[in-house]
């Protein structure tokens, strides 16, 4: 065997090797197979909850005082640099959460598997008209006291892979 024939078979060795290890990385990461769904026959009932539309800054820093003020964020939208949310008090949880916006769905799935690496789970992950996710994450021990509230709200589980 000369040495070109082994360098070949050497290479074809280590990607044979390396090959499981790059498959299991990806089988281990969550992928979004299909968005909640949100119910229209219950849109009025959400619409007379939501805050008004404000850009994702002041949002953001609304949130942090409704927070304070014992409200927590159970859902919210975003379009076109806006959003608007809707909160709760029957609420308190245990565990961290993490909302999020993206404009497209390769950069949600990329933060969804960043933060399902820390343990919380989507409670939804919606995709408007304009193709804009937005998605809720919470603890495990949260998942069934926010699902509660968003199921009265007729926000479906995601579906995932």
């Amino acid at each position: 065997m000369n040495a070109k024939t082994s360098f070949v078979w050497v290479v074809l060795s280590l990607g044979l090797v390396l090959l499981p290890l790059s498959q299991a990385k990806d089988k281990d990461d969550v992928h979004m197979t299909y968005p909640s769904k949100v119910e229209g026959s219950k849109s009025k009932e959400r619409e007379k909850l939501f805050s008004p539309w404000m850009p994702f800054a002041e949002f953001s820093a609304h949130t942090v005082a409704m927070q304070r003020k014992g409200e927590q964020i159970i859902y919210f939208e975003y379009d076109g640099g806006k959003s608007r949310g809707i909160y709760t008090s029957k609420l308190k949880l245990k565990g961290p959460c993490s909302h999020f916006s993206y404009t497209n769905e390769k950069d949600m799935d990329a933060q969804l598997n960043s933060v399902a690496k820390t343990g919380l789970q989507p409670a939804f992950i919606v995709c408007n008209a304009s193709g804009a996710y937005t998605m809720l994450m919470v603890s495990p021990e949260d998942m069934d006291a926010v699902r509660a509230e968003l199921n009265a709200l007729g926000v479906g589980l995601p579906k995932l892979r």
